[in-house]
Formats: C-alpha cells, structure tokens, sequence
C-alpha cells in the first residue's frame, strides 16, 4: 500500500514538473482548450474511421454470407452453376455507409460534448470563486482566498494574483488601521484634555466673578465651542473612514424603512416646529424589509433633515418619504424642501467631505452631512442623488433590497 501510494505521488510530482516546464503561451485557458480541441477532433476523426471500417464490415460480412447461402440454393434447385456476379446493389451499400456515419456522428458528438461540458464546469467553478472572493473582498472581508496554488493557465494565475493581492491590502489595511487608531488616540486625547481645561477655566472664572471682564468670557466661550466643533468634526471623520471601510457590514440584519422613518420623524418633528417649520412624512402602509445597518440609515436620514433644517429660511417645509421602486428590487427614501437648494456647478462637491457651498455662513455646520450620507449609502450598495425642485432640494437614496 505504502509503495503504491509513494509511486502515485511521484508520478503527480513528474505530472507537475512538466506542465511547469511548459512555454508560457501554452499556459493560457484558451490555448489549452484549442489544444484540447484539435484532440477531440483528431480523437472524433478516429473514432469514426473505426466505427465505421468496424461497422461496414460487420454489414458486408453478414451480406456476403447471404450471398453465399443464396447461391447454395440457386445451384442445388436448379442445377446451374452460374452466380450473380454483383447480388449487393449499390443503394445497399450507401444505406450501411450512411448508418454507419451516423452512428459515429452520434458517438462523436456525445464524447465532444461531454468533454466539452467538462471543460467548461472546471472553467466556470474557477470563475466562480475568483468573482465570490472579489465580491467578499468589497463587502469588507480581506481574509478571503481562492486558494489556487499552480499557474498552469491564465484563470489560475489570475487566482493566485488575487490572492496575493488580497494578502497586501490586509496588510495594508491592518497597518492603516494600526495607524489610525494610534492617531485617534493620539488627537483625541490633547482635543479632550483642551475642552476639560477650558471648561475648568471657565468655572473657576464664573466662582471668582470675573464676568465683569466680558471680553475674555466671550474668548472663552469661542474657545469651548471651537474645541468642541474640532471633537465632532475629528468623531465624523473617523466614523466615515469606519464606513467606507466595509466593517460595519458586519452588522447588517432585516430592517424596516419605514420604522426608520417613523424614528427620524418623531425625533424632528417637533425640531421642525420649533424652527418654524413643517415636516410631512409619507410612508406606504407595509413594510419595506432589507438588509442594513439601522443606526447608520436613521443617522443617515437625521443628517439629510438637519440639512434642511439649517438651510431653509422659516415657513419652509421639508418632506420625508419613503417607498418601493416597481421596476426593481429596490427602496428609496426622500428628503425634499422648498429651501434655496444648490447650484448645478456645486452637486458634485458637496459630497465631499468638509466642503462647504456658502463658505462665508457661520451656521453651525461641519461640512460632512452629506459625506456620511453618502457614505452610508456605498456601505448599502446603494447612490445617493440630488435633484432641483426649483425652489428646493431633493435628496433621494436607493438602496438594494
């Protein structure tokens, strides 16, 4: 047993030693298979010859001895000795051919098409596994691996580039993480420390009575606030480079949109109100069901509200709405307002991340709204668009089911 296995691996060993010492142009999937080709034709060729030469054969040998018995009983009945020189008529002749033909045609095809079926199964899985781990590889998975080994063809050596390709971007992207996480902490920890300071500053100032001295307590104050402006704008940055990442697919379970809906709502409505403004939710009766990430679309929505909310002067309305697209598998929802809206030219840039369009407004905001939204939107595999509803803004987000 021992010495049949030891001779099988060696023979697999010499099998592998000469596909390597192969030339390069014959390594290549539709090289084989046109080698591959020219053998099964070569193979049907033969095949068909021997069919047919073993078959016509067959058919002769059992008519000549018809003949023979035939001429028996002509000469024993009537005494002659004189046979039919040619007792097989040619139409004879072309039917055995003919069938003879048809049954290598037959046989030949059967054989191409089963190794031709073959080929193509062991083509297709490799394809198969190349796009799987690909489409894991963008769903945030960098530890998928085809797991090819040799490069005896173009599919495999696009395998095993893959892989090596997914090994250096794990790596990459284990050091960036590494890194950032280092700076995260680095930064945050200052930018805390800063805003404890002041607001320790600030009490001991408030307890001395310094508030006759206003003049610092206003620099103060600008101090708190830019300090806490520079904690949100660092913990959205941060939150945005966690999303485009793909880790929080992770998280993904069955949600109901229209449940998000109704969430965002009840927390701004009475915001709108207040702000002098009206908020009109229109949502379908059932509810929509797909995969996601739950915080992130109502932080997604809350972020397009709030949006509007800063933007649009008082007695405008904003309207949150949400459905099903009939002519594919996909939701969408709406944020629309009768506000000012964005120029053509500025759509683009808007979605990038700390750009602003009225760069002289002091009105609170960071300038990252719309790149989390967006954000979240890639997360989902789904696009974010924008549309001028003349006066207005209409922001509207699809999303796959």
């Amino acid at each position: 047993m021992i010495a049949k296995f030891s001779a099988s691996v060696r023979q697999y060993l010499s099998c592998r030693r000469l596909l390597d010492a192969l030339p390069k142009w014959m390594k290549t999937s539709a090289t084989q298979q046109g080698l591959m080709f020219g053998a099964v034709s070569l193979l049907s060729l033969f095949l068909m010859a021997a069919v047919t030469f073993v078959y016509v054969e067959h058919e002769l040998s059992d008519q000549n001895s018809e003949i023979v018995k035939e001429s028996r009983a002509l000469i024993e009945g009537h005494g002659q000795r004189k046979v039919d020189d040619d007792p097989i008529e040619d139409d004879e002749i072309l039917a055995v051919l003919t069938s003879g033909f048809i049954l290598a045609g037959v046989l030949v095809s059967l054989l191409t098409a089963v190794l031709v079926v073959a080929m193509g199964r062991i083509s297709q899985k490799r394809i198969n596994r190349i796009e799987r781990v690909l489409n894991a590889a963008a769903d945030g998975d960098l530890s998928v691996r085809t797991g090819e080994r040799y490069t005896h063809n173009d599919l495999a050596r696009i395998s095993v580039s893959v892989d090596e390709m997914l090994s250096r971007l794990e790596g990459s992207v284990a050091a960036m993480s590494d890194i950032s996480s280092n700076i995260a902490h680095e930064l945050k920890t200052p930018i805390t420390r800063l805003r404890h300071n002041l607001l320790t500053l600030r009490e001991e100032a408030e307890t001395l009575k310094v508030t006759e001295q206003a003049p610092f307590m206003q620099e103060l104050d600008h101090a708190l606030a830019d300090s806490q402006r520079l904690a949100s704008i660092f913990d959205a940055l941060l939150r945005i480079s966690q999303i485009e990442s793909g880790a929080r697919r992770s998280r993904f379970s069955q949600i109901d949109l229209v449940q998000i809906i109704d969430t965002v709502a009840e927390i701004y409505g009475d915001v709108a109100e207040d702000a002098g403004m009206s908020l009109v939710v229109e949502k379908p009766m059932q509810p929509l069901l797909f995969q996601g990430d739950r915080e992130l679309l109502i932080q997604q929505v809350a972020n397009l509200i709030e949006n509007a909310l800063r933007y649009c002067p008082d007695g405008s309305q904003i309207s949150l709405s949400c459905g099903q697209a009939r002519e594919s598998n996909q939701v969408w929802l709406k944020v629309e307002d009768n506000g000012p809206g964005i120029p053509d030219a500025e759509k683009e840039r808007v979605f990038e991340r700390l750009y602003r369009v009225d760069k002289s407004r002091t009105d609170g905001g960071l300038g990252l709204g719309l790149s989390l939204a967006k954000a979240v939107a890639g997360l989902h595999h789904g696009v974010i668009t924008l549309t001028d509803r003349k006066p207005g803004l209409g922001v509207m987000v699809t999303l796959p089911r």
